[in-house]
């Protein structure tokens, strides 16, 4: 059988787990959280910058900041997921998060091994979900098969 790792994340963490138990029945063991401290602080910038009238050229420049450090933090995740495959722990990937950040893992895998075993992108942001949540909502919506 397969091996299939399950990752959920968004511009300030991302959760890695393994897909166990039965076809009809997953469940999911949590594996690690990357953090990155810098998105949830970003967004915040992002929101504030944009309320404020007079700010263009600061929310252009700030932007501009912002977009490298999430792509740096998708570059950390892809590394982790790279070595993991490279060491077998996982022959399919199934990704969750919201579409922008997963337009970027997109684009940075392309041109991979690691772009070729993901077999699902789910768009959306579960990161707040409990294990519970997840593995039900999963279950539901049949994203592990």
């Amino acid at each position: 059988m397969e091996a299939t790792w399950f990752v959920v994340a968004d511009r300030s963490q991302a959760q890695l787990f393994e897909v166990e138990g039965t076809r009809l029945k997953p469940t999911l063991k949590p594996l690690e959280t990357i953090a990155h401290p810098e998105g949830r602080r970003s967004e915040a910038r992002r929101l504030g910058a944009s309320s404020s009238s007079g700010m263009r050229d600061l929310l252009v420049e700030t932007n501009g900041i912002l977009e490298e450090q999430d792509r740096k933090f998708v570059r950390q995740l892809l590394e982790r997921l790279t070595q993991a495959q490279h060491q077998k722990q996982f022959d399919r990937l199934v990704i969750a998060a919201p579409a922008d950040f997963v337009g970027k893992l997109r684009e940075l895998s392309a041109r991979s091994n690691l772009g070729r075993a993901v077999v699902r992108e789910i768009i959306g942001d579960y990161t707040n979900d409990t294990i519970h949540a997840l593995t039900e909502r999963a279950r539901r919506k049949e994203w592990l098969h």
